[in-house]
């Protein structure tokens, strides 16, 4: 009997030792496992934000390729376009702004006055797929842009309080001309002022370069940009409104005026303040360039390319023909221009100290 209980307590020990051992192994195939698994994961995570590093890095880089090739037409084109009109202003300062496939840019203008830098505002463009386009701008007459006679009553600034100036058309006769030369005696001496001068009929850049006093600062040529169409409906005229009651009205259109806005022309200095030599060579490859891009100003370099050009598609220097000027002086050398027969109008611009 001894033995056989000896014999069986023998079994169970050895049992208890065999589900020790099993609980055991089982305990250490969950850890192994768990610790698998757990470096399973671990490797995953580190493999995709590898992989999202690289996607993110090179779709960063892949971006901004992208949205530097969408830019540069845009770019070139508005520094071009400034390059033919903006009397006297020029492009200072631009920030530039990354988004998916678009982008923006913001800038800030100035103009020269003997020397001095003036701020004249900022603006911005966009460019891409998903750029911001603006739908409607509205402002109070006083803020906005003259077109014809009729703006003469009231005279037009921009948001900062600078006058703008404005142009008359040597071919067409006005009720009355601007002759803010009147006004330099009531002028500071210690001031500086841009001036635009209308003429009284084209004239070349030679001929104005000898008009002119020496002692005045010629900033700026406006130079005709017309066909005979367009000369022909800035004329005064008597045009037909409708009403929506279906009645009409004969009213008098009047004589279209050029703002500083709208007009173009050859800019005789650089950014820097620097006289361009043959400025109307810049002018020149400024349209050529511009035409180049499909932008929003591609239709106005075209436009005034070909008016200028003439019938032989071609431009030099003798196919402008001058129809005014900016020029910047103090008040007094200004008043030099007072009598000059040649001079039809002339519109003040910015004022500013000398220093």
């Amino acid at each position: 009997m001894t033995d056989i209980k000896n014999k069986q307590e023998e079994i169970n020990d050895e049992k208890e030792l065999d589900n020790l051992f099993s609980d055991f192994k089982k305990s250490k195939l969950k850890r192994a496992l768990r610790k698998a698994k757990w470096h399973s994961i671990f490797r995953n995570i580190v493999i995709s934000l590898l992989v999202f590093g690289v996607v993110l890095i090179g779709g960063s880089i892949l971006n901004r390729a992208i949205v530097d090739k969408m830019s540069q037409p845009v770019q070139i084109a508005t520094h071009e376009f400034n390059q033919i009109s903006a009397p006297n202003k020029y492009i200072g300062k631009s920030s530039r702004y990354q988004g998916i496939l678009s982008g923006k840019t913001e800038y800030t203008t100035f103009k020269i006055i003997e020397g001095k830098v003036v701020y004249t505002g900022e603006n911005e463009y966009s460019y891409g797929l998903f750029k911001d386009n603006c739908i409607g701008t509205e402002s109070p007459l006083i803020l906005g842009q003259s077109w014809d006679a009729e703006a003469l009553e009231l005279q037009r600034y921009n948001e900062l309080g600078q006058r703008e100036m404005i142009f008359f058309y040597p071919f067409l006769d006005y009720p009355d001309y601007k002759n803010d030369l009147q006004l330099l005696d009531n002028i500071d001496s210690n001031k500086v002022i841009e001036m635009a001068l209308s003429f009284d009929k084209d004239y070349s850049m030679e001929e104005v370069n000898n008009m002119l006093p020496q002692n005045v600062t010629l900033s700026w040529y406006w130079v005709d940009d017309l066909n005979e169409q367009e000369k022909e409906a800035k004329k005064a005229r008597i045009v037909e409104q409708r009403h929506v009651d279906g009645t009409t009205q004969t009213v008098n259109s009047p004589p279209g005026l050029r703002s500083e806005w709208t007009a173009y022309g050859i800019k005789a200095y650089d950014p820097n303040g620097t006289p361009i030599e043959q400025p109307e060579q810049r002018f020149i490859s400024a349209l050529k360039y511009g035409m180049e891009y499909d932008t929003r100003f591609k239709y106005e370099f075209e436009r005034v390319f070909q008016n200028v050009a003439g019938d032989d598609n071609e431009i030099n220097k003798e196919d402008f023909r001058v129809w005014g000027v900016v020029v910047t002086e103090d008040t007094v050398s200004l008043k030099s221009l007072r009598d000059l027969s040649f001079i039809k109008a002339a519109s003040l611009g910015v004022i500013t100290n000398k220093y």
